[in-house]
């Protein structure tokens, strides 16, 4: 309910409803990384599942902004 936009859509100007709580950096098992605030970002089920997951896998992702800019 605090971030009820997508933060990567909103990167590239974008306005797209969030559906996916995302840990910004994997908590790998802690508990004190999986419930803390700052560690999580709300994301569409679409930049979650192909951006997100791109950087998790080490891979670069570009994207970009309306004008035809990369972010």
């Amino acid at each position: 309910m605090a971030e009820p936009l997508c933060r990567f859509c909103l990167e590239v100007e974008e306005v797209t409803a969030a559906d996916t709580v995302d840990h910004i950096k994997a908590h790998k098992g802690s508990v004190e990384l999986f419930f803390e605030p700052s560690n999580l970002q709300s994301l569409c089920k679409s930049c979650h599942d192909t951006h997100k997951r791109r950087m998790e896998l080490g891979k670069d992702v570009i994207r970009f902004s309306a004008d035809g800019w990369p972010v």
